[in-house]
């Protein structure tokens, strides 16, 4: 892997109300200087003198104007001070945001990595230890098979039915890890029986919950993204049903919605114990879920169901190519 650069976010710094208070002391102590200044020089006189002369032009009334003038700027000065603070605080919100995303992302990163090489180390364990023994045990009862040709009928058949049986164990790990790879169905049967077969499967495998599955609109030629992400989003949900929910009844709906809006639409909800308010979200499998519906322009939702347990909605829009 390559090495991450640090993220430089440039250092802003805020005004202090000291520094507030200073400057305005220094604003009122420059004012009442040249006020204190002005009344012993009898500063106004001396300026009604000079401009006595210029009666005409009106240069008695500069004072005013510059009154006025200066007034103005302060005023002024203040509403781009205004605007300049509401700038930095949102420039501020922007990097914090972006500061919480990069570290969003490296942290899925290397979720992804350990999640990548656990796969791995499982994959390699049950290839050693399942193929490994089921294919000693062929090769011990077919050495027995060819060293004993005049064996009894009953210890032929015993050796060949165990041969059998070793087989169907090879094929079924075989398929089951290939399903961890790729899930078969979605090439062979398309999305809508790819879903059922999966609901069936795992509701074999957890009999205590009740599941059921409804389908509705035309629900083929979405393309392989499409239909490996929604297959995806019901495994990973069924999964957390499976491992955290402690639900006895799960619903999910699959739709192609009508309408002017092409999408698919798609919700998982349980009757489960829900989301506790103060958990911390670590697993990779939801965010995982939720990165690609967002690659294909979609939006996921997980909330609280009423009265308990969770809901996941997932909207993916469809391209052009999708066939009605």
């Amino acid at each position: 892997m390559k090495a991450e650069l640090p993220l430089l976010v440039p250092t802003v710094t805020r005004p202090s109300r000291f520094r507030t208070r200073r400057d305005a002391l220094v604003v009122a102590g420059v004012t009442l200087a040249v006020f204190f200044a002005a009344s012993a020089f009898d500063l106004q006189e001396r300026i009604t003198g000079l401009t006595g002369p210029l009666e005409r032009f009106q240069a008695d009334e500069l004072v005013p104007t510059l009154l006025t003038l200066a007034v103005a700027l302060v005023w002024f000065a203040w509403r781009r001070w205004r605007h300049a603070a509401h700038e930095l605080a949102l420039r501020l919100a922007a990097e914090e945001a972006l500061a919480g995303t990069l570290a969003e992302n490296r942290r899925l990163s290397q979720k992804y990595v350990l999640a990548q090489e656990e796969e791995r180390r499982s994959l390699a364990r049950e290839l050693h230890d399942e193929f490994g023994q089921c294919l000693n045990a062929i090769k011990l009862d077919a050495t027995a098979i060819r060293n004993h040709p005049g064996a009894p009928p009953q210890e032929l058949a015993a050796s060949a039915q165990a041969i059998i049986d070793v087989s169907s164990r090879v094929y079924d790990v075989t398929r089951g890890l290939m399903e961890r790879l790729r899930p078969v169905g979605l090439d062979e049967l398309g999305l809508a029986d790819a879903l059922r077969h999966l609901v069936s499967e795992w509701q074999r495998r957890n009999p205590g919950v009740r599941c059921t599955i409804e389908l509705a609109g035309e629900l083929d030629g979405f393309g392989e993204q499409l239909n490996i992400t929604a297959y995806r989003v019901i495994q990973e949900c069924l999964t957390n049903v499976a491992r955290h929910a402690r639900a006895s009844a799960v619903q999910i709906r699959l739709e192609r919605a009508p309408g002017a809006v092409d999408e698919l639409r798609l919700c998982v909800s349980d009757d489960g114990s829900g989301i506790s308010p103060g958990a911390k979200r670590t697993g990779l499998g939801l965010a995982g879920v939720r990165e690609r519906v967002a690659a294909l322009g979609g939006e996921l939702e997980i909330r609280d169901r009423a009265p308990h347990g969770v809901e996941v909605r997932a909207r993916i829009p469809l391209g052009p190519d999708a066939r009605p």
